[in-house]
């Protein structure tokens, strides 16, 4: 991947509705069995990680928050885009 693509990346994720990246989040963490405990561990706030995974919330990690999740948890950062 080079620059330009990881820019469109970014980007993408930034203008991608919250509510898609939060259910996504969700749907991943069952599919992967990612409790958030997991997620803190990796040195999250315990405040953020429940309101990520929140549905009353709009909070979503940011994009470099994501990448780390997802690369620690063996998907793809984009799974968390699809509609």
């Amino acid at each position: 991947m080079n620059q330009s693509e990881i820019l469109q990346l970014i980007n993408t994720y930034n203008s991608t509705d919250r509510t898609v990246i939060n259910a996504n989040l969700k749907r991943l963490m069952v599919e992967h069995s990612i409790k958030p405990g997991d997620i803190i561990s990796l040195g999250y706030a315990r405040n953020n990680v429940y309101s990520w995974t929140s549905k009353s919330s709009p909070n979503i990690p940011l994009f470099e928050q994501a990448l780390n999740i997802a690369t620690a948890f063996n998907f793809d950062v984009k799974e968390l885009l699809k509609k």
